[in-house]
């Protein structure tokens, strides 16, 4: 009796502990919730940086146009001071004829005038002095009206340059804290971690090297100037780094690659991506040809260029610096604009 007990208890035990094991081997191998946890917290950081990046951007700009609005402004104002000068002048002059002449009979001036032809000239002019004389006043206050006012833009051009100059200052300081929250997470990371973390989405450096070389590339239906914007950035993905505002010739931005880029062949183009976004012509997904500008997040604060056959290149952030991706793997795709062709 005691020994079927016996046996019964070990089989019983046997199969609770085979149950445990199948049950152990059968649950799937989880993902590794550091590097998942890092992912989610990398990417935050990351559209939170490259938002600020964009309205740095944005501010630059308009420090760039407030500064040629300075220019043109100050030329404006040395125009129209001559102009108040010069009738200033003539205002002041015809003040002392009629001051000189006052109280003189006609007579008198025209006897004792050396050059009596010229004084009878001169009577002829200064006989519409006085309807003339109010229409010069009234022409100089205007004038005088135009100078303060073009002077009262300037200096509030001056004003909203230096607020916009503090703002920059303050945005690339929170640029600046997004870059060294992102780096010290990624410094937590093992060296593998590390390593998976900085292939997520892109294709390898050998076949980013070569892309230009085979199918990647539709050279067929391409705009020739295009596909030479495309090879340069390309040419840059091994030793270009990520610089905010940068925009060349080894170092870039988002935007500032694209910048870089299509200038290799003559064309401006404006440095944000938000400006980008409204260059060119909007093109549908399946349309998409090589150079043509591919826009992320809403609102909008990423650009790449696309390469053919699903690849895209850009300067992806400080941590990736530049790269080549699959389209399908890059996220909030928004839409693409066609600069050539």
């Amino acid at each position: 009796m005691r020994l079927r007990t016996l046996a019964r208890s070990g089989l019983v035990a046997l199969s609770s502990a085979a149950v445990l094991l199948a049950g152990a081997t059968a649950q799937p191998a989880s993902a590794d919730p550091t590097l998942d946890d890092a992912k989610a917290k990398l990417k935050a950081i990351e559209q939170e940086q490259s938002e600020i990046g964009e309205q740095w951007a944005e501010v630059k700009l308009k420090l760039a146009q407030g500064r040629t609005k300075i220019d043109t402004l100050s030329t404006d104002v040395a125009a129209q001071q001559r102009k108040v000068d010069v009738l200033r002048k003539q205002a002041q002059q015809v003040a002392i004829t009629r001051f000189q002449t006052r109280g003189v009979d006609i007579t008198v001036q025209l006897i004792t005038s050396p050059d009596p032809e010229s004084f009878l000239a001169d009577m002829s002019t200064m006989g519409k002095v006085d309807q003339n004389m109010n229409s010069l006043l009234q022409d100089y206050q205007a004038q005088q009206a135009n100078l303060a006012d073009l002077q009262r833009a300037a200096r509030n051009q001056v004003t909203t340059i230096a607020t916009e100059e503090k703002r920059l200052a303050a945005l690339k300081s929170q640029v600046d804290e997004k870059i060294r929250a992102g780096q010290a997470l990624v410094e937590q990371l093992t060296e593998a971690e590390r390593r998976r973390l900085e292939t997520d989405g892109a294709v390898s450096r050998d076949e980013a090297r070569g892309a230009l070389d085979d199918a990647a590339i539709d050279t067929g239906s391409a705009n020739a100037r295009a596909l030479a914007a495309v090879k340069y950035a390309v040419s840059k993905v091994r030793t270009g780094r990520y610089v905010w505002g940068s925009e060349g010739p080894t170092t870039f931005d988002c935007s500032g690659l694209m910048v870089a880029s299509y200038r290799s062949v003559g064309i401006s183009l404006p440095h944000s991506s938000r400006a980008q976004f409204g260059v060119g012509r909007p093109i549908s997904r399946d349309q998409l040809k090589p150079g043509d500008l591919l826009f992320f997040y809403n609102p909008v604060h990423h650009v790449g260029m696309y390469m053919g056959n699903g690849l895209f290149v850009h300067a992806r952030n400080p941590r990736n610096g530049l790269e080549i991706t699959r389209l399908t793997s890059y996220p909030a795709y928004q839409g693409a604009r066609r600069v050539l062709g």
